[in-house]
């Protein structure tokens, strides 16, 4: 549950650390990216198709997560069997259930 909570304190291999950086980067301030952080991924063992997909991935996740915001989506009555800091991680910052 480290990861899910907060993956610079998970024991992770170099390679995952650069791509969950990379992904937070894309996430958190997209203007900043650039490719001095594609070269951090190449270096870390990223191959250039597996770069592009976590990008696509990152974004469209990010895509999801504001739609959902913009939308007022919330969480529905399935989810209340879910523990509950897996359900912390689905929506950060939101009030759930």
């Amino acid at each position: 549950m480290t990861l899910a909570m907060d993956y610079r304190r998970a024991d992770l291999e170099p390679r995952d650390r650069a791509m969950l950086e990379y992904a937070e980067k894309i996430t958190l301030s997209p203007d900043q990216v650039g490719e001095k952080d594609v070269a951090a991924l190449r270096k870390a063992g990223w191959k250039d198709d597996e770069i592009l997909s976590i990008a696509a991935l990152t974004a469209y996740r990010n895509f999801i997560t504001r739609m959902a915001d913009a939308l007022g989506v919330q969480l529905t009555e399935e989810y209340k069997s879910l523990r509950r800091d897996y359900l912390d991680t689905l929506m950060v910052g939101k009030k759930l259930l």
